[in-house]
Formats: C-alpha cells, sequence, structure tokens
C-alpha cells in the first residue's frame, strides 16, 4: 500500500506522497512505473496531453526518455477524462483504447489511433503529429 498524506493548508495542496507518486487531476495517485529498460531509456517524465485544436484535457501520460511522443502505451495512461470513453475507471478506460481511436471529447478530432507496437508485443495508441500538445505534468516530481 502506497502511504500518501494530502492536506489542505490556507487553500493551496500540501503533497507528502513520495518521488514515484503523483496527484492526478481527479485527486488519485498514481504510482510512477519503473522497469528493466529504464537505465538505458531515462528517467520518466509525467507529460500532460492536450486536444492541440481546442485545449481540451486528454490525458496525463509516463512518458519514459527523451524524444517525440511517437506513441502512448496503454499500460503508461495515467489519467484521462471520464467523457473521452465513458468508462468507470482508468482501467475500463483504458482498454476501451485498444478498439477505438483517441478523440478529443469537446471537438471530435482524432487525435490517435490504436496499435500493437511489434517490437515489444505491446498495446499502443499511435498518436498523430500536430493534434495535441505535450507539457510536463504539474504534479510530476522530476
Amino acid at each position: 500500500m502506497i502511504k500518501s498524506e494530502i492536506q489542505h493548508q490556507g487553500g493551496s495542496m500540501v503533497e507528502n506522497l513520495g518521488k514515484n507518486n503523483v496527484v492526478m487531476p481527479d485527486g488519485s495517485i498514481y504510482r510512477i512505473k519503473t522497469d528493466r529498460y529504464q537505465k538505458t531509456r531515462g528517467p520518466a517524465q509525467m507529460l500532460a496531453i492536450d486536444c492541440q485544436n481546442c485545449d481540451t484535457p486528454l490525458l496525463v501520460y509516463q512518458k519514459d526518455g527523451p524524444g517525440q511522443l511517437k506513441r502512448c502505451y496503454l499500460d503508461r495512461i495515467a489519467w484521462m477524462p471520464l467523457e473521452i470513453n465513458s468508462g468507470k475507471d482508468i482501467g475500463e478506460q483504458v482498454n476501451a483504447l485498444h478498439k477505438k481511436s483517441l478523440k478529443c471529447p469537446h471537438c471530435q478530432v482524432m487525435v490517435g489511433a490504436p496499435m500493437i507496437y511489434e517490437k515489444e508485443k505491446r498495446f499502443a495508441v499511435r498518436m498523430f503529429p500536430g493534434q495535441f500538445i505535450k507539457k510536463k505534468y504539474p504534479n510530476s516530481k522530476d
């Protein structure tokens, strides 16, 4: 079990989460995943992915290493707004991305399409360049 304390003091949030935990927009806590390739790829960073067209938040993603965001592995998606896939929780929402494209819930622009990354046999969303904005997620510890 992850020990965390979140206290409200004078309207601001004080976080004591440890370096591998991040608070998501809905208040849930995401534990940054580590694997055997992290030394090769570099440290993880949390990214907020928004629609390029209307600036609607689409997801928070754990990206490992530097470089462009070409695909989002489903097991690294930390948060999505419920409107995107109408799932009850993040697990159901991410599982729905196996079958259908990632679209902005506000303007319906297609931001990505489901795929299987053959090298690693992992489900992912192929991201379409120019359809999204990526920025460092505010609550990440790196």
